[in-house]
């Protein structure tokens, strides 16, 4: 759901910022990393206290995540002054990523979604009308 929503958000955020651009408005998007914050911490992190057995790569991925706590690789000091700094620039992106980890996924991702798109190029094609000659 954490990840379903995240996903959601940057969507919406990147539709708006389109909408509301002739406006003035900017809008953008952060993607952090992992950040040593309370967020990892017993009272901030609830996981599922009865185990489905089908889910043991999620659960596996959660406990990567939880055991990470305090040697997160992002620092929340300079993560706030960036936040400073884009409330001020004069055109901020829509999307940022801030942290090398949320880089590296971002990197990845862009490669996944590359790699698919054209190996379905052919597939895409098909369906466009086909002119008169």
């Amino acid at each position: 759901m954490y990840a379903a929503t995240k996903y959601a958000v940057t969507g919406l955020s990147e539709v708006m910022a389109e909408d509301v651009k002739e406006f003035g408005v900017k809008v953008t998007v952060v993607a952090p990393g992992a950040f040593r914050t309370a967020f990892l911490d017993d009272s901030s992190l609830v996981l599922a206290k009865r185990k489905i057995d089908g889910y043991s790569a999620v659960r596996a991925s959660h406990e990567r995540y939880a055991a990470m706590n305090g040697t997160q690789i992002g620092n929340p000091e300079l993560l706030a002054q960036v936040f400073i700094d884009l409330a001020a620039h004069p055109n901020p992106p829509v999307r940022l990523y801030l942290g090398s980890d949320a880089y590296k996924r971002a990197k990845e991702k862009i490669t996944l979604l590359s790699e698919e798109l054209e190996s379905n190029k052919p597939v895409s094609f098909t369906t466009d009308f086909k002119e008169m000659s």
